[in-house]
């Protein structure tokens, strides 16, 4: 248990601090158009910056608090339905792929949602 754990909290973090450093080089970008406008450009970066990064704080929270409840959810079924099936534990395994992959695709619209949401600003 300890070590999936381990592992979706890791794999979330890299993930999402990867996105984290893209929407930074378009904040960059961005930052740098406002000095056009008279506005101080450092100013600017820190600020969108420091806004980011609290929302891939929350985001990390987020999901690692789902995927984590769904790892136990997964094992509490396991228990319930009886650890010696061979066939459970298949439907149960193929069942986390599916919640894994819906949960990669999940978090893949929030990173594009975020990206929008910048380029809308």
């Amino acid at each position: 248990m300890m070590e999936a754990e381990k592992f979706l909290i890791l794999s979330n973090i890299d993930r999402l601090w990867k996105e984290h450093l893209q929407a930074l080089k378009f904040v960059q970008q961005a930052v740098g158009l406002g000095g056009y406008a008279q506005r101080d450009p450092l100013i600017g970066f820190k600020l969108e910056g420091y806004n980011l990064f609290l929302e891939m704080m929350a985001q990390i929270r987020r999901n690692v608090k789902y995927s984590v409840y769904q790892e136990r959810q997964n094992e509490n079924l396991e228990v319930v339905l009886g650890n010696g099936r061979t066939h459970n534990n298949k439907k149960s395994d193929s069942g986390g792929a599916v919640e894994s992959s819906s949960l990669a695709a999940n978090s893949a619209a929030q990173g594009q949602n975020m990206l929008v949401k910048e380029e809308i600003q």
